[in-house]
């Protein structure tokens, strides 16, 4: 089909944004929309090739899976390539497992699946630092190709050029509609998944296939004014603040509507924005936008894995490499490659299987390695291998985020091996974290702990999350089972102890519900919570057992990991003292404070356990124990740092499990 010089321009829109929203510029918060426009021109491009093809007979399956493999995928092979020795040099073993990991998903067209579930959204802290985040969104473009051209073969045989027209405008609308479900059913994930992405793409197609039947808008006032007016509506989306909240959404289906009117408009080549897209420096941008979107992410991600501040001149540095490589990956690599046509077999053996099995490779060789630990030097390795040692083996099994509670809970026991008394420990991932905790105090005193937990799950009896962070309806219906299930369980009456560990002050408690649909208010959420954490301790205490409360720990500074392991990455000496954590006094630390005071007030026999009396001394809190790192991730204790805590708990207060101790 006819090159467009405003839809090269329309690129450089596209990916301009990305670069603004990846660099944190202010006035574009919401620039990650640059890449609902792509799918927009992809459908838009694709389908009309592919339909001029097949109105022409020409049109070959096997042919279009090549050209598509040798115009995207060898650079990807090249940002892959240079990524894994930056990763080599730089990234810590965790870190180097999840790049490794990631670099297969992308190779193998899957990393939009493999990132729903890596990372906790796609503008999460925890995603910044990930080099090949920005491939979800090859992975999604490579599930529509090959999905689009056997569709458009079956319309072109089986129905009418009117026919095929309405029903791809037909399931555009419904595609639209099912995304938004989609997004209220899985939350945050859903921006990674290709199947909410259709709609985009079709907005474009049926543009292509209605654009083929009709001639271009008439140069003149109605596609002067479309153009501009779409043009704007782009730019307007991309500078609103708060859009990426449950995407794709309303926003999203604007942005693909904008942008399907900016290609309307410039058919004619004449109209405004046409001449505006049209001109050389978008052009150019357009034309080597893909290379720009290739490399820009991974030098931000650097950038900031390694702790180097974002000054302005940081900034333009990393463009400036951006462009600089964009161009040469553009020049020497994209248009070259993307001239060659071997068959499909060859393509597919060298493009693809040799370089996911290639990585595999090294991945496997790698894991073995434990992820080389020994390239950071003595120091290093002393911490991976001892936090690696002190992980509880059952924490995938006993640790379930879906499906039924597991009835067979055998192997989720620690603990005295020859006990004289039972527990029974539930919770969410903070029940969790505290398993090396309860074991040094189990072990002491003769208890066996069996321990199940669900992540994102307030342990009590009709009570939830609706709508807090990454809680779908989904998850709200597992939390609501599992926690049915756990008292049941209690209800049987077989335990000595029942354990119930929360990070309490993670919660928003204008989030807590008792049954879906509930008004939303921290005066009602608190009544709710503190309601069911008494109907709990009824359920424990009728039991016969004798109810305990984990307290929250102290919450994770939001720059710790990044603090703890800069000196590591640079190779340089700890600094003493230079990641503080400091106790949390807030409103809402203090109600919880008050609560607790409540409930052992109206329980007597009821047993608290505060992890911060074995953290913190007079307001200050360890960052680290024996230059192991506190924390694991976002707000978890390490599985070391949950023994040595448990360890010096014992020491200060007694162990709780036992007469005596001296716990509240």
């Amino acid at each position: 089909m006819q090159y467009r010089k405003d839809i090269s321009g329309l690129r450089a829109v596209a990916v301009l944004l990305v670069l603004l929203f990846h660099g944190r510029l202010a006035m574009f918060p919401s620039g990650f929309i640059g890449v609902d426009i792509f799918f927009v021109i992809s459908g838009y491009l694709i389908t009309s090739i592919i339909q001029s093809q097949l109105l022409k007979g020409t049109f070959s399956l096997s042919d279009f899976y090549v050209r598509r493999l040798w115009r995207i995928q060898v650079a990807l092979l090249a940002v892959v390539l240079v990524t894994l020795l930056v990763a080599l040099a730089f990234y810590l073993p965790a870190d180097l497992n999840a790049y490794l990991r990631s670099a297969i998903n992308a190779l193998g067209f899957i990393s939009n699946r493999y990132f729903s579930h890596a990372t906790t959204a796609y503008a999460a802290t925890d995603s910044q630092v990930l080099p090949l985040l920005h491939t979800w969104s090859l992975a999604v473009e490579w599930q529509w190709y090959l999905i689009l051209p056997l569709w458009l073969m079956l319309l072109h045989r089986f129905a009418t050029p009117r026919q095929g027209r309405a029903i791809v405008a037909a399931v555009t609308v419904l595609m639209a509609a099912w995304a938004m479900v989609m997004v209220q059913r899985d939350g945050d994930s859903a921006y990674f998944y290709f199947t909410p992405r259709i709609f985009e793409f079709l907005v474009g197609a049926s543009v292509g296939l209605f654009s083929l039947q009709r001639p271009p808008m008439r140069d003149g006032l109605p596609a002067n004014v479309l153009g501009v007016l779409s043009l704007l509506a782009i730019v307007a989306i991309a500078m609103k603040a708060g859009v990426i909240g449950d995407y794709p959404n309303l926003y999203a289906i604007g942005a693909s509507v904008a942008s399907a009117g900016v290609i309307v408009a410039g058919g004619n080549g004449r109209s405004w924005v046409a001449r505006a897209l049209s001109w050389r420096v978008p052009e150019f941008l357009g034309e080597i936008s893909y290379s720009l979107y290739l490399w820009h992410w991974p030098i931000f991600a650097l950038v900031r894995y390694l702790d180097i501040a974002e000054t302005t001149g940081v900034l333009l540095g990393c463009y400036a490499l951006t462009l600089v490589l964009a161009y040469l990956s553009y020049r020497y690599i994209e248009e070259p490659y993307r001239k060659k046509h071997p068959g499909l077999f060859k393509s597919l053996l060298w493009l693809v299987f040799i370089p996911v099995l290639l990585v595999s490779g090294f991945y496997s060789v790698a894991n073995r390695l434990h992820f080389m630990p020994s390239r950071f030097g003595a120091e290093v390795v002393r911490i991976d291998r001892t936090l690696d040692s002190y992980t509880p083996r059952q924490r995938h099994r006993c640790m379930q985020s879906s499906g039924p509670r597991m009835t067979d809970v055998s192997g989720c026991t620690f603990g005295s091996t020859q006990p004289s008394r039972t527990a029974l420990m539930i919770g969410d991932s903070y029940s969790n974290q505290s398993w090396n905790f309860i074991d040094v105090m189990a072990r002491d005193s003769g208890l066996a702990v069996t321990a199940v937990s669900t992540p994102s799950c307030l342990a009590f009896p009709h009570l939830a999350m609706e709508g807090w962070w990454k809680m779908t309806r989904r998850q709200y219906q597992v939390c609501v089972d599992h926690v049915q299930s756990d008292y049941q369980r209690i209800e049987a009456g077989h335990y000595n102890y029942v354990i119930v560990g929360e990070n309490w002050l993670y919660y928003e408690p204008d989030d807590i519900v008792s049954a879906e649909g509930d008004s939303h208010s921290v005066a009602a959420g608190r009544a709710r919570l503190e309601a069911s954490v008494r109907q709990a301790l009824d359920i424990i205490v009728k039991s016969g057992a004798i109810p305990v409360l984990i307290e929250s720990p102290v919450t994770m500074p939001a720059d710790y990991q990044t603090c703890f392991y800069h000196h590591l990455k640079w190779r340089q000496p700890a600094k003493a003292d230079a990641c503080p954590v400091l106790l949390q006094d807030d409103e809402q630390a203090r109600w919880l404070n008050g609560l607790f005071a409540r409930l052992k007030t109206d329980y007597p026999p009821l047993i608290l356990i505060d992890p911060k009396d074995a953290q913190c001394t007079g307001g200050q809190c360890a960052s680290n124990l024996d230059g192991m790192p506190i924390y694991r991730d976002v707000g978890h204790f390490t599985d070391y740092a949950s023994y040595r805590l448990g360890q010096i708990y014992l020491e200060r207060k007694g162990n709780p499990f036992q007469s005596g101790a001296t716990a509240r």
